[in-house]
């Protein structure tokens, strides 16, 4: 009789208990926002990338209506700044390991929202045109053109207290972050560069997908009324000259030219130049430094001479030329920094 006399206290004592602990939970969740559903953190003024794919998603939907222009790519192109995107408010929406269908189940996503941008920028890397590249990873609610999972539910679990903690006392789970503003930056402690060690994928096969620029094709076609604007971003001329070595130059200039057919601008970052010639400008020879960046956003509209190339004015001729002679150029400073 005693244990039924004070069963139903003891059940509200409980249930009170586990409520203050979800709203305790929730609440410092909320705050930190490791998933970007209520305008990031702020508690501090730094943003871990848990799950860009979802949280770029969360972020975007909170400022729907304030874009007239989209980013997409991968981790390279995560750290091209969108403010400097001159006479447009763009939102980079690129993200790790993104490829070109990805970007394409994505564009389908905004549009069905009523999104209509008068510009889209694409990053179009040579890995992109890899005889064989890894398999997409399109969340569900991308898919099938449902909002994402709840804040009020996400918040709630233990996977999200860990991030939180993890954005407050740990480590990046990138190297990259994101500051208070969703810039992306080079993580602290990111390595120095050393061309003497192979880019990661360096020869993970030749450059003959060039079936996937009609990816390209379907964009225009999502937003048609946008321009449409490629860049290769920035790889190390190291990488160029070891392509050329091995006898895979010409598949991966024709892949890019190729590639470039169906933007109505396209600017070539990847050639040979004082900035991938930099050692400074780099941590891995892929991704490239924030000054880099920038110095890419404001002249990627331009038709300034800053040392990428103009593919909308070359040939695969031409374009091979340039290569060539930017190696020859170049090569001093090639073996000057491989014997250090």
């Amino acid at each position: 009789m005693t244990m039924s006399k004070y069963a139903p206290a003891y059940l509200v004592t409980l249930a009170a208990t586990v409520i203050a602990c979800g709203l305790a939970v929730f609440a410092f969740n909320a705050a930190v926002d490791p998933l970007w559903y209520f305008g990031g953190n702020k508690v501090g003024n730094v943003n871990y990338a848990f799950n860009e794919r979802l949280s770029k998603t969360n972020l975007f939907l909170s400022r729907q209506g304030e874009y007239d222009c989209v980013i997409f790519g991968d981790s390279r192109v995560t750290l091209l700044p969108e403010q400097k995107i001159k006479g447009y408010r763009c939102f980079n929406f690129a993200f790790s390991a993104g490829k070109a269908e990805e970007a394409l189940a994505y564009a389908r996503y905004l549009g069905s929202t009523g999104f209509s941008p008068r510009l889209v920028i694409m990053g179009v890397p040579g890995a992109a045109f890899r005889e064989r590249i890894g398999g997409t990873d399109i969340p569900e609610f991308v898919r099938e053109g449902q909002a994402p999972k709840s804040p009020y539910l996400a918040y709630l679990s233990l996977d999200a207290l860990f991030m939180s903690w993890q954005t407050l006392f740990g480590a990046s789970p990138l190297d990259r972050i994101y500051d208070e503003t969703f810039t992306c930056r080079v993580a602290p402690g990111s390595p120095d560069y050393d061309p003497a060690v192979p880019i990661r994928d360096i020869f993970a096969g030749r450059f003959t997908g060039t079936q996937r620029v009609s990816f390209y094709d379907d964009m225009r076609e999502i937003f048609p009324n946008a321009e449409l604007v490629g860049y290769v971003p920035p790889i190390s001329a190291w990488a160029i000259k070891a392509y050329a070595d091995r006898g895979w130059l010409k598949d991966y200039i024709e892949a890019i030219h190729l590639a470039s057919t169906k933007f109505d601008r396209f600017k070539d970052y990847g050639v040979p130049s004082a900035m991938t010639t930099n050692v400074g400008n780099t941590y891995d020879g892929t991704h490239y430094s924030e000054e880099s960046n920038s110095l890419i956003a404001s002249n990627l509209l331009l038709q300034e001479d800053d040392g990428s190339l103009n593919l909308k004015k070359l040939d695969v001729r031409e374009m091979t030329s340039i290569y060539a002679a930017r190696l020859k150029r170049y090569e001093p400073v090639l073996k000057e920094a491989l014997k250090n």
